[in-house]
């Protein structure tokens, strides 16, 4: 009986401990790492993409130096006329089918198709085109600062310029 009573005398210290230890250490991190929780944030739309797409920041600045994470919504069969990056990007496909292709001309024949998990790679100023075959979520990683997110290779491609 006296055993029992140690024994949890020694867990009540340990919760109690633990308690008032760990908001401390959950404080101390809080500076080293933020965090993004999609839930909490907007979908918004974008004038630099066709209608229909929304996109949402979820860390950094594009406009300011360092990192910056979003996620875009696409809707089924959207498509985007041959672009370049200023930057170079990293675009994951979270849900849905993207087709993608490298050129100056949309080609459906030099596309690939590219489902959940897969990534791609886009080099600055590289010219490249994609086709949302389903709904499509993706997320995409940069480094800025850029001062324009996108620049079509034909102009009156350009939602902006109408």
């Amino acid at each position: 009986m006296q055993t029992s009573r140690r024994t949890a005398i020694r867990l009540l210290a340990a919760v109690l401990t633990a308690s008032v230890t760990l908001p401390a250490m959950a404080e101390d991190n809080a500076a080293g790492m933020t965090t993004a929780v999609p839930s909490d944030k907007q979908w918004e739309k974008t004038k630099a993409m066709p209608y229909g797409m929304r996109i949402m920041l979820l860390e950094g600045d594009p406009a300011k130096p360092g990192p910056y994470v979003y996620r875009v919504k696409v809707p089924q069969g959207y498509k985007w006329p041959p672009l370049k990056y200023p930057d170079e990007r990293v675009t994951t496909i979270l849900k849905g089918t993207l087709w993608a292709g490298e050129g100056e001309r949309y080609d459906p024949m030099k596309m690939q198709e590219l489902g959940p998990g897969s990534t791609f790679v886009t080099k600055a100023e590289a010219p490249h085109f994609q086709w949302a075959r389903t709904w499509v979520e993706l997320q995409v990683t940069g480094r800025g600062p850029i001062d324009n997110p996108v620049t079509y290779v034909n102009p009156d491609d350009d939602p902006r310029n109408h």
